[in-house]
């Protein structure tokens, strides 16, 4: 075998290699699921005082949507969940400063958690790890999403219980 073909084929090979894996590293640690010590009712409640209480500008700019309702009422409700529900936290600062550096990202906006009870009765919070996410944008996007991240691990200690 030719050893520039060898040489090539085995950057290429490695380089597909490393793709594969940090893909396989970025999906499994993109959604941060925790599991709560609190009921569903509970959790939620937690969410809806907690927010809004940070004196850092934090709120909750939407209703809490219950996504399961919407789903049962359509048939389609996923048989592994008793219930589920959405909430839409948001600091407008951070917003804005995001906006103004790329309005792209209003695609993201605002970060959306979920509260949801599975058959067994176990209840999780999932969220978009914003810190991770942050990684993947400039530096000055990344600043802005490392002090959200920073935020929602001060929320999520307190939310948990």
């Amino acid at each position: 075998m030719n050893p520039t073909f060898a040489l090539v084929l085995g950057l290429i090979l490695g380089l597909a290699l490393a793709a594969g894996i940090g893909v396989g590293a970025l999906r499994s640690r993109m959604i941060a699921p925790r599991r709560s010590r609190r009921s569903f009712d509970d959790t939620c409640a937690a969410i809806e005082r907690v927010i809004p209480a940070d004196p850092g500008g934090w709120s909750l700019p939407l209703p809490a949507w219950d996504a399961y309702a919407v789903l049962e009422k359509k048939g389609l409700a996923p048989a592994n969940l008793a219930r589920l529900r959405f909430f839409f936290v948001c600091n407008p600062r951070h917003a804005s400063d995001m906006l103004r550096l790329d309005p792209t990202l209003s695609g993201i906006m605002p970060f959306t958690w979920s509260v949801y009870e599975t058959r067994d009765g176990s209840v999780w919070l999932a969220k978009l790890n914003v810190g991770l996410m942050g990684r993947l944008f400039p530096p000055a996007v990344a600043a802005i999403m490392g002090k959200v991240a920073a935020a929602d691990e001060r929320f999520l200690a307190e939310v948990l219980g």
